[in-house]
């Protein structure tokens, strides 16, 4: 069976546990295995501490280190010994400046010389793509390479930022075999960077529908506290500030509304000051980041997903957004803004509502709309499910990866 490396900036992460299940389902599928990361942390950094101990993938992770000596000596005279043995890879270097020949190429050739038998590179984030690219281009590496991209990989905020990508990513479109996006939002800012649109798949990043399921039907009772519920990281991005000032027209209109925001990040003060300056703070709960159990859990016990991303201010938006999957997976239906690749997670007015950026009173109305009609509710809560299953199953759309590693 193949050896699949997995080129990640930083293995494991609590946000990115779509690349850690795909890693697990290509061990699961029989591949070797090795994750090959700048920054190795431990357990206590995911999600999903169980399952990356029962496969042991922390066993195959891997530190790019290139090993270069801090004494100048010493540096200049290994240089020189690692360019005589691999000058047929190193003289056939371009467009890397003088300085880097001689001080970080040589050191680089003897780190990835080591993975010239991985059959498949995978880049999970198109920036940590660049040197194995290089090595590729130059023959030292002839394993396949497949990149992924995700999002903020694929950001620029203008012309100007466009035309550096399209110089930064034009050795790694070249040499990748498959280029994959999330959503058609993704896949046509990846051609715009200079993809070759031969080579580009859209496969969507999937759930675990074996975990991700509840058998219990949904309901919804106007006269119960009603349960709302966001997962994600606490940034501009992420749009908290309008499903807050969402919640505040709900009470106002006297909804008995419990709304939990999972998750943490840099804005968590500015938007806990926001509830409390609102006077809502018997109805918002910023309750921190959670486990993917802990997830599950409060997904069993909410009634509505709010999906709240926005275009940021950098002019970023939501790539895909893998929670709506997950959330309609449990048969939530989701209230979302019209947002980058959002539309495409949502059936809109069958699974959930999509609804313009920033806009609180129709986002509050159709938040209403579900709660004032318990058999749509109902009806969409199914629809959420089937959706899901049909769209995001997590064994699917790895399959059609594994179709890529020939």
């Amino acid at each position: 069976m193949k050896t699949i490396c997995f080129v990640v900036p930083s293995f494991p992460s609590v946000t990115e546990t779509f690349v850690t299940n795909h890693i697990i389902q290509a061990k699961i599928k029989g591949y070797r295995v090795n994750v090959l990361t700048k920054n190795k942390l431990g357990l206590e950094a995911s999600s999903q501490q169980e399952l990356l101990a029962e496969h042991r993938i922390l066993d195959n992770t891997f530190i790019i280190d290139f090993k270069i000596p801090r004494n100048k000596t010493k540096r200049r005279f290994q240089s020189l010994i690692l360019i005589l043995k691999f000058f047929k890879y190193w003289k056939r270097t371009k467009d890397i400046s003088i300085r880097e020949r001689f001080s970080t190429l040589p050191f680089k050739l003897n780190f990835y010389n080591q993975l010239k038998k991985i059959s498949v590179f995978h880049i999970q984030f198109g920036l940590a793509g660049f040197d194995i690219a290089l090595m590729k281009s130059i023959g030292l590496l002839s394993g396949q390479i497949i990149t992924t991209f995700h999002g903020y990989d694929a950001h620029f905020h203008n012309s100007e930022e466009l035309r550096s990508l399209i110089m930064r990513y034009k050795r790694l479109m070249e040499e990748s075999g498959h280029v994959t996006v999330n959503t058609p939002y993704l896949a046509n800012k990846v051609k715009l960077m200079g993809c070759d649109y031969r080579k580009l798949r859209i496969i969507p990043m999937g759930v675990d529908l074996n975990f991700f399921q509840h058998s219990e039907e949904k309901k919804i009772l106007k006269n119960l506290s009603i349960k709302l519920i966001s997962v994600g990281r606490l940034i501009e991005l992420k749009g908290f500030e309008y499903a807050i000032r969402s919640i505040k027209l709900l009470v106002e209109n006297g909804y008995n509304i419990k709304y939990t925001i999972v998750g943490e990040g840099q804005d968590k003060e500015i938007l806990q000051q926001l509830v409390s300056k609102l006077n809502i703070e018997e109805f918002v709960f910023i309750v921190g980041a959670k486990n993917q159990n802990e997830i599950k859990e409060l997904l069993i016990e909410n009634n509505i997903f709010l999906m709240s991303s926005i275009t940021d201010s950098a002019n970023r938006a939501e790539a895909q957004g893998v929670v709506t999957a997950e959330a309609q997976a449990m048969g939530l239906p989701v209230v979302a803004f019209r947002s980058g690749g959002v539309p495409y997670t949502i059936l809109e007015n069958k699974t959930g509502y999509l609804i313009d950026e920033k806009n609180i009173e129709k986002y509050a109305a159709a938040i209403m709309k579900l709660v004032e009609n318990p058999v749509l509710y109902k009806k969409m809560s199914i629809s959420a499910k089937h959706f899901a299953s049909n769209n995001f199953n997590r064994k699917t759309l790895s399959s059609e990866f594994f179709g890529l590693y020939v």
